[in-house]
């Protein structure tokens, strides 16, 4: 015997608490733990042979040194061929698992749903996955999800119903505006377009019984406002029905196929204006210069040596609201009757320019327009056949040589004399451009002769006294597009 501290001694003893040491017929040494865990016991409860020690898998071991049925059982995570090679008896897809069980908030053994389901555990709540009716707690297995018994008071539109819990064979009939197939689904007995509604009348929001439009319209409802359909006048709460729908009714009727708007105002084709599009505004008839017709009127101021002439406008079947002038200088709110341009403002007009038609002593109609919207020219004209087209025209030009200055703007106008002087065309120039030149342009309108008689007037539309100066020549009343003279003189 060595002899031994007791020191020593004290770790021996230790050693030989921890460990037990066991000789089986002659054969290795197997070192069992005297503390290990329930699964280590539960994996060393079969004795070891050599090769379940060696670190190499081998023999009929599922993993190195464990499993089969010679070695220790597998602990979790290792591989094991059925569940008799694992410490927890469980083997899932070729691993050693924990030990299933319906709660351990995993979706295992034959379950359906997680911790419920299947063979071994409770039956599933509603809107848990499940395979079959017995899987669920309800009974009742759709669409592989758990669902509640249908009734009439699920909150779900099921069984027969045709709205949520109502409607159908098994349920109460349905309110208004629910959903429906039949009037019998609906407590008003009133199934439309698949909606219940109240007993029909006047007020429940659809066109039935003989209403021409929601509500309105027929021999029961109360008559239809604007853009309503409608069948016939008495449809309309203004009586009047265009094209099956109801139309505004503009006072005065609008004219000319003008279009009445729901603000009782006419939209006018064009062509026309004026309140009820009553008045003509066509511009000239474009074919006239090349027609070869006689005008019916032609004023070209006549000719003469001196460079103003005494002519007066009556000489020529005219008024004027202007003051004439005989000599220089044209100032503002007066005309001339001039054969070519006096410089009566420093070089502000095109001085020493002729008339339109270039003819040496022609002359033209000068005027200083001012503030105040005066008449250039008024005339009247009689014996015009009725329907017929006619051109009034003249031919004008900005006085003013290039400058800040107002632009001349004419207003045609043909007006009635036996109709209180009833406005019949009327169109206007626009302003007449300053040109580096004295420049000529034709302007006018066109009409239809609503009456034998007719006046023609050209008026100033752009007041004022810094500039808004022009000249006039060769005014013209011509038929248009007419193998006639365009007159029509009275039986006698």
């Amino acid at each position: 015997m060595f002899a031994m501290s007791s020191s020593m001694w004290s770790t021996w003893l230790v050693f030989f608490c921890w460990c037990a040491i066991i000789q089986i017929e002659g054969k290795r040494w197997m070192l069992v733990d005297s503390i290990s865990s329930k699964e280590d016991s539960l994996a060393n409860t079969r004795s070891a042979e050599p090769h379940c020690m060696d670190g190499v898998r081998s023999q009929d071991e599922s993993d190195v040194d464990c499993g089969g049925e010679t070695c220790p059982k597998c602990k979790i995570g290792k591989h094991c061929n059925e569940d008799c090679d694992c410490s927890t008896n469980t083997c899932n897809n070729g691993k050693c698992a924990a030990f299933e069980s319906c709660d351990d908030n995993i979706k295992n053994q034959d379950e359906t749903d997680i911790d419920c389901g299947g063979s071994k555990c409770p039956a599933c709540e509603d809107s848990k996955t499940c395979k079959e009716h017995k899987d669920c707690n309800s009974g009742l297995c759709k669409k592989k999800k758990c669902v509640a018994v249908e009734s009439c008071d699920d909150n779900i539109k099921n069984q027969d119903e045709s709205d949520v819990d109502c409607g159908g064979i098994k349920c109460p009939r349905c309110d208004h505006w629910k959903k429906c197939k039949a009037d019998c689904d609906c407590i008003s007995d009133s199934c439309k377009n698949k909606t219940c509604v109240g007993a029909e009348s006047c007020v429940d929001g659809i066109k039935n019984q003989d209403e021409t439009d929601v509500d309105c319209g027929g021999d029961k409802c109360p008559k239809c406002e604007i853009t309503k359909y409608c069948d016939d006048d008495c449809d309309c709460h203004n009586a009047i029905c265009r094209n099956h729908t109801c139309v505004p009714h503009c006072v005065p009727e609008c004219q000319n196929n003008g279009v009445c708007t729901i603000h009782k105002t006419c939209i006018c084709p064009e062509g026309f204006t004026g309140v009820s599009c009553e008045v003509q505004s066509v511009g000239l008839c474009h074919d006239n210069d090349t027609f070869g017709v006689e005008p019916i009127l032609s004023i070209t101021f006549a000719s003469g040596r001196p460079q103003y002439s005494r002519s007066k406008p009556s000489e020529f079947n005219f008024t004027t609201t202007y003051k004439q002038r005989f000599e220089p200088v044209t100032n503002d709110g007066m005309f001339s009757f001039i054969n070519s341009i006096h410089n009566d403002f420093h070089g502000a007009w095109h001085t020493g320019a002729i008339d339109h038609t270039e003819d040496e002593g022609g002359y033209m109609l000068l005027v200083n327009a001012d503030y105040r919207p005066g008449e250039f020219y008024k005339g009247q004209v009689d014996n015009l056949c009725i329907g017929l087209r006619y051109e009034f025209s003249v031919y004008l030009a900005n006085l003013c040589i290039p400058l800040d200055r107002i632009k001349p703007n004419v207003r045609f106008e043909v007006r009635s004399p036996s109709t209180g002087n009833q406005l019949l065309a009327q169109l206007r120039s626009g302003p007449i451009p300053v040109q580096r030149q004295l420049t000529w342009n034709k302007y006018g309108l066109s009409f239809v002769a609503p009456s034998s008689s007719v006046v023609l007037l050209m008026i100033s539309d752009a007041p004022g006294g810094m500039g808004n100066d022009i000249v006039i020549d060769d005014i013209a009343l011509r038929v248009c597009s007419h193998e006639g003279t365009g007159f029509c003189p009275p039986e006698q």
